[in-house]
């Protein structure tokens, strides 16, 4: 029993440092390279689709029966386009418009949105505990925006509108598939997801050429690029599988070392800096989640899910 609780906690702390890790790397591949957004995500989307389903039809899984039901299908190409490419879309743009670490931060704040969301469903107050997870994630999103000075904010117009956009996208991704999830399994839904996300963005974006990207890419930033790939797609998977070793509450603590790995590595190798308000700010939506991983949420889920 201890050696399959230790599997699972490698797995999620590995996964969760992955991801931390892909923030700054996809920030270093825009500041040195001339690659687009849609060149980006159509090859991202696509080549991890294909993997990921890869793998599960390896493995036996049937990834194919989910476009037998007229239902489950329409849902999952409303998750594919809205869920999964338009939360990567505008994650990404947040990446580029101010940095890893605030999109990562930004991202941070979807269990406060769900909170929110599942007292407006339930027509029930937020416990105190939640309430005041809530605060403290608005205060750090205050602080984190204006470094504690109204007079002086640290981020654009634009990058506040694409942060929360970043929040908005990722915890509309983390509720519409439910339903799913519960019928054909997480990593089918992922898996179809993020393929569905690149081809439509391949249809409707005119502009993706693969000799644009060749000559775009040297030999560091192609590296670069497939680096990225590799270490969300795998993240992904170290995460889903880690849920078979620990509780869901285990995971969404350990998972906080996302942003911790974020601003190490922005400021260590990015030299991005940050002030000391911003970064109370960042501990205080961390905090904010932590909070809401704490036994009680439970119950949030168990809520949630009733209502999706």
């Amino acid at each position: 029993m201890k050696t399959t609780r230790y599997v699972g906690l490698l797995m999620i702390i590995s996964g969760a440092a992955l991801w931390g890790l892909s923030g700054p790397m996809i920030q270093w591949l825009f500041q040195n390279s001339e690659l687009s957004l849609n060149n980006f995500l159509v090859i991202r989307l696509i080549m991890a689709g294909i993997f990921t389903l890869g793998l599960l039809h390896f493995t036996q899984k049937n990834i194919f029966g989910i476009w037998k039901d007229l239902r489950s299908w329409i849902q999952l190409m409303i998750f594919g386009v809205l869920g999964m490419l338009g939360a990567q879309y505008v994650f990404i743009e947040t990446i580029r418009e101010s940095n890893a670490v605030t999109a990562v931060l930004f991202q941070f704040l979807g269990p406060v949105f769900i909170t929110i969301y599942v007292a407006w469903q339930t027509k029930k107050l937020p416990t105190m505990l939640q309430f005041l997870a809530v605060i403290a994630a608005l205060a750090g999103t205050v602080l984190l925006i204006t470094n504690g000075s109204m007079e002086n904010v640290m981020l654009s117009k634009r990058a506040i509108i694409l942060g929360l956009l970043t929040t908005l996208g990722f915890t509309f991704y983390t509720l519409h598939p439910v339903s799913l999830i519960k019928e054909w399994g997480t990593s089918v839904i992922i898996g179809w997801g993020m393929l569905i996300g690149g081809i439509v963005l391949l249809i409707f974006k005119h502009d993706f050429s693969v000799v644009q990207l060749a000559q775009t890419l040297t030999l560091h930033t192609f590296s670069m690029m497939l680096l990225v790939i590799i270490c969300g797609t795998v993240s992904f998977i170290l995460y889903i599988g880690s849920l078979n070793y620990l509780s869901a509450t285990e995971t969404s603590l350990l998972s906080s070392i996302e942003p911790l790995v974020a601003a190490i590595v922005s400021i260590v190798w990015l030299n991005v800096g940050f002030g000391a308000t911003q970064l109370l700010g960042g501990f205080f939506i961390v905090a904010a989640v932590v909070i809401l991983s704490f036994p009680d949420s439970q119950n949030r889920e168990k809520q949630m899910q009733t209502y999706m």
